[in-house]
């Protein structure tokens, strides 16, 4: 399924540069196309070196990954923080941070701090995120990319419902709330280098659907044939990734190109706990675990 709509408060702003946008637009509209992804999966073991008092292991719950497969992440069982997952294995602890969502090339990391604050971390720097909309606080830092742009969620002080936003590295910030969608039920998940943005929104119906945000539009793209459907990642050549829930209660992860849906099936996946995560935007990286249990296997694809 596919639908289109104009944010008419932006509408005055978009009406050029909007080049990779309606090629998503154009794929979209032979959206209804299935068939098989063909992937390579590189499985790893989420053991770290770390241990909680009683001996017992601690691993890393990846979230986010950027192109040169650096993993980011937080700790479980016990205490939540920060961890980050280096190409080589080798693990590393982020103090003062509790979530570690998204990643870019420059090894910078967006997630909250152990006050729950939204984050950006750089090297061993924290900074706070700060928004220029209603003063609110960063609920969720979701995704970072090459040009220092954020997405996420945040919370006004009056604490009437949460919004998405998207903030450049110059502090402007847009507000992200898809038109007609459920108060507080916008949700980005993945940006890529040109500053598309994919997330998801619930409609009056209580069905989730996926959207695309560029540049003040907004597209739906939803699986064929599915009540729930989330985009979690976009690449910068336009493939996006995600996981539905289909009317005849089955889950699919897929791959969407070129007016196509890709079905990714993972070797020993739980369906109802795994699931894809995150897709870095230039080598089209795609992370994911295998079940929701800690130290269960997650992996890296590549999928075409």
């Amino acid at each position: 399924m596919f639908t289109f709509h104009l944010s008419s408060h932006l509408s005055s702003r978009v009406r050029g540069g909007l080049a990779l946008c309606w090629i998503l637009l154009a794929m979209a509209l032979a959206a209804q196309a299935q068939t098989q992804a063909s992937c390579t999966f590189q499985f790893f073991s989420p053991t770290t070196p770390f241990k909680l008092h009683n001996g017992k292991p601690v691993f890393i719950e990846p979230l986010g990954i950027n192109d040169f497969g650096r993993i980011v992440g937080y700790a479980s069982p016990g205490t939540v923080h920060g961890l980050i997952r280096w190409p080589n294995g080798s693990v590393t602890r982020v103090k003062e941070t509790s979530f570690l969502r998204g990643d870019n090339d420059h090894n910078t990391s967006v997630g909250e701090d152990v006050t729950d604050q939204g984050i950006v971390l750089n090297g061993s720097t924290i900074t706070p995120i700060v928004l220029d909309v209603n003063n609110g606080g960063v609920s969720e830092a979701k995704g970072i990319n090459n040009s220092g742009t954020i997405i996420g969620r945040y919370q006004p002080p009056n604490h009437n419902g949460a919004h998405g936003f998207k903030r450049f590295n110059n502090g402007t910030t847009h507000t992200l709330d898809f038109p007609g969608a459920m108060p507080g039920t916008t949700e980005p998940y993945g940006i890529n280098d040109n500053g598309i943005v994919v997330g998801l929104y619930e409609a009056p119906d209580a069905s989730v659907h996926g959207f695309i945000f560029n540049k003040g539009q907004w597209a739906t793209l939803d699986y064929p044939h599915a009540s729930f459907t989330v985009l979690v990642g976009i690449t910068n050549d336009g493939r996006i990734i995600g996981t539905a829930d289909t009317v005849n209660f089955s889950t699919k992860q897929f791959l969407y190109e070129n007016g196509t849906f890709k079905v990714i099936s993972v070797p020993n996946l739980n369906p109802g706990t795994g699931g894809l995560l995150s897709i870095s935007p230039k080598r089209g990286l795609i992370l994911g675990v295998t079940t929701a249990n800690a130290g269960d296997p997650a992996f890296i694809a590549q999928c075409q």
